[in-house]
C-alpha cells in the first residue's frame, strides 16, 4: 500500500512538471505533532525520494520537483534537517533504499536503519540533550529551548550552532525553499504571564458572542450536518460548538482588543515574515495583577518582512536553532513542563523567551517573544498558500480526537481538527480556559471557500476518504480548483485557485 501511495504522489508531481515551459509551483507541507509527527513526515518525504519523475528530460527523485517545503512544529524539524545538513546524501538521509511495504517492516529491519538517516533522532532519548543544554543556558544567558533543539536534532547531522542564519547555507543539491512556522506572543517583558493569563481570551470570548453556531450552514446541506453529528457521536459530544469562521469579525475584534492573540509568523532561508496585512496594527498588552505591569503598545505595518541580517547583532546572532526553537517551542506553552525543566536548574530557564527585535512603524525596534507555530496551524498550509503555489501536497497524521480509534465513521473525526478550519469551520472556541490552546489559534487559518466549484468540499473529502478506507486503499486524494479566500492574518490575497492533494496517515490498510 505504501508503494501505491508514493506512486500516486509521484504521478501528482509528474503531472505538474510534464512540460518545463509550463512548470508550476509545487509545495509540500509537513504536519505538527512532536517527534511522532517528525518521524511520520520524514517517512512521507522518503516516499518522494524513492519515486522518480522527469525533470528536464532526466529521471530524478520526485522530491526535486517541489519548490517549497513548509513545516509546523515537529514537521519543521524534518524540513530543517533536510535543507541544512551537509553530512550525507538525500538517499541516505531518508533511507531511500529501505523497504516501503509495511508487511516487510519488522523489528529486525528497523534495527538496520542507517545511523546517518533522519529517523534515529526521532526515537533517541530526549533527557540527555536537555541536561546538556541547562549549563550552557546558565553560562550564556541564552534561551534554553534552542540549545536543546541544537543538541537533539541539529548537532547529530553536523549542523553548526551559534552561526548567523544569514550565513548558514542550504545544501547545493536541495532546490526547495524551507518555510518554518512560529507565533508572535507579545513583548519579552510580559512573557510568559501574558501567554498564560491574557492572550486570546477576550477576543475569542467576544467572537463566540458574535458568530452564530452551525445553524448558519443551510439546513439543506444535510450531508454536512450528518458529518458533524457523526463526529459528535464519536467524540462523546465534544464538538457541539461548531462555528463558521468570519475573518472580518476576527479582524475587527483583534483591533478592538489590541491584537492580543497568537499572531502567525514564519521564516524562510533568507527572511522572517509577520504576514499580518491590512491597516497599521496597534499591539497592546495588559498587565496581570500581582504578576506584571502592562507593556508599552507598539505599531506594526505588515506584511513585515525582515532579512536575518537585520535581526542579528554581533553579540546576539539570529541562528538556525533560534528559528527552529521558535517553531517547536511547546515547552513555553505548558506551565507544568516549564516547572519540570526549572526544577533541574538553580534559576528559571524555561521562562526565558525566544525572541527577536522587530521594527515598528516609528522606526524603533521592539523585542518580542515567539513560540510554537502549532498554536496557529498544524499543517504548514497557510504560510505555503501565501507563496501562491499552483499545487500543494499536504500530509497530516491523525489528531487527538481520533486517538485509539480505528474502523468505522471515525475518518471524519480524524480530520475535523486539522482540515475543517481551512474551509472556515472551527470547534471548541467557547472554551478559553487554555488561552494558548491550538484550537483557538487555528481559527485564523481559513484558506479556502467551502463551496469551491459549487460543491461542499468537506463533504466531498470525507466521502472520498471513507470510500478509500472501506476499499483498503491509502487515504490520498486531490481537491482541484479550490478557491483561495483573503486572509489578513496570514497576508493572503484571495481570488485564485489551487489544487490540494490531501494525504492522511490514518492507520495502515491490511
Amino acid at each position: 500500500m505504501m508503494k501505491l501511495t508514493v506512486a500516486i504522489l509521484a504521478l501528482t508531481l509528474c503531472n505538474a512538471t510534464a512540460k518545463a515551459s509550463q512548470k508550476k509551483k509545487i509545495g509540500i507541507t509537513l504536519n505538527a505533532g512532536g517527534n511522532t509527527a517528525g518521524n511520520a513526515m520524514a517517512g512521507f518525504m522518503r516516499g518522494f525520494q524513492q519515486q522518480t519523475v522527469k525533470i528536464n528530460g532526466e529521471d530524478r527523485p520526485a522530491l526535486e520537483a517541489a519548490d517549497y517545503i513548509a513545516g509546523s512544529s515537529g514537521g519543521s524539524i524534518v524540513a530543517t534537517i533536510y535543507h541544512y545538513q551537509h553530512s550525507t546524501t538525500n538517499d541516505e538521509l531518508l533511507d531511500a533504499a529501505g523497504p516501503n511495504d509495511p508487511s516487510q517492516i519488522t523489528n529486525e529491519v528497523l534495527d538496520t536503519i542507517p545511523e546517518n538517516s533522519m529517523f534515529p533522532v526521532f526515537s533517541a532519548p530526549v533527557f540527555p540533550s536537555l541536561q546538556i543544554a541547562i549549563p550552557v543556558a546558565l553560562a550564556t544567558g541564552k534561551p534554553f529551548w534552542p540549545l536543546a533543539i541544537q543538541n537533539l536534532f541539529l548537532q547529530p547531522f553536523g549542523i553548526e550552532g551559534g552561526k548567523p542564519l544569514s550565513s548558514t547555507k542550504i545544501r547545493d543539491d536541495v532546490k526547495t525553499t524551507p518555510i518554518l512556522l512560529t507565533s508572535l506572543v507579545g513583548p519579552v517583558e510580559v512573557f510568559p504571564f501574558h501567554l498564560d493569563s491574557v492572550i486570546n481570551r477576550d477576543i475569542y470570548t467576544e467572537y463566540n458572542e458574535n458568530v452564530p453556531m452551525l445553524e448558519m450552514v443551510g439546513e439543506e446541506d444535510t450531508e454536512f450536518h450528518d458529518i458533524i453529528d457523526e463526529i459528535n457521536e464519536v467524540t462523546g459530544g465534544g464538538v457541539t460548538d461548531v462555528r463558521l469562521t468570519d475573518l472580518n469579525i476576527l479582524r475587527s475584534l483583534a483591533e478592538d482588543n489590541g491584537f492580543q492573540l497568537n499572531l502567525p509568523a514564519f521564516g524562510t532561508a533568507t527572511e522572517f515574515t509577520i504576514p499580518l496585512s491590512g491597516s497599521v496594527a496597534t499591539l497592546e498588552y495588559e498587565g496581570v495583577e500581582n504578576q506584571i505591569d502592562a507593556a508599552e503598545p507598539f505599531d506594526i505595518e505588515g506584511p513585515l518582512v525582515v532579512a536575518y541580517e537585520e535581526l542579528s547583532s554581533e553579540d546576539n546572532p539570529f541562528t538556525l536553532e533560534t528559528l527552529l526553537g521558535m517553531s517547536t517551542d511547546i515547552l513555553s506553552l505548558i506551565p507544568p513542563l516549564r516547572t519540570l525543566v526549572d526544577s533541574f536548574s538553580p534559576v528559571p530557564l524555561a521562562s526565558r523567551p525566544i525572541s527577536a527585535s522587530i521594527p515598528t512603524t516609528d522606526g524603533e525596534l521592539r523585542e518580542v517573544a515567539f513560540t510554537d507555530g502549532g498554536i496557529n496551524d498544524l499543517s504548514g498550509l497557510p504560510a505555503l498558500i501565501k507563496m501562491k503555489p499552483d499545487r500543494v501536497i499536504t500530509c497530516f497524521v491523525a489528531g487527538p480526537v481520533d486517538a485509539g480509534l480505528s474502523d468505522g465513521p471515525e475518518v471524519a473525526s480524524s480530520i475535523s481538527y486539522q482540515v475543517f478550519n481551512i474551509f472556515g469551520y472551527n470547534f471548541g472556541l467557547v472554551d478559553v480556559a487554555n488561552p494558548a490552546s491550538i484550537v483557538s489559534g487555528r481559527v485564523l487559518s481559513h484558506l479556502f471557500d467551502l463551496y469551491s466549484n459549487g460543491e461542499n468540499q468537506l463533504v466531498k473529502l470525507v466521502n472520498i476518504f471513507e470510500s478509500l478506507r472501506d476499499a483498503g486503499e491509502p487515504l490520498v486524494t486531490t481537491l482541484e480548483g479550490l478557491d483561495v479566500v483573503t486572509n489578513d492574518f496570514w497576508g493572503i490575497e484571495g481570488g485564485w485557485k489551487v489544487d490540494v492533494t490531501f494525504v492522511h496517515m490514518f492507520g495502515v490498510p491490511q
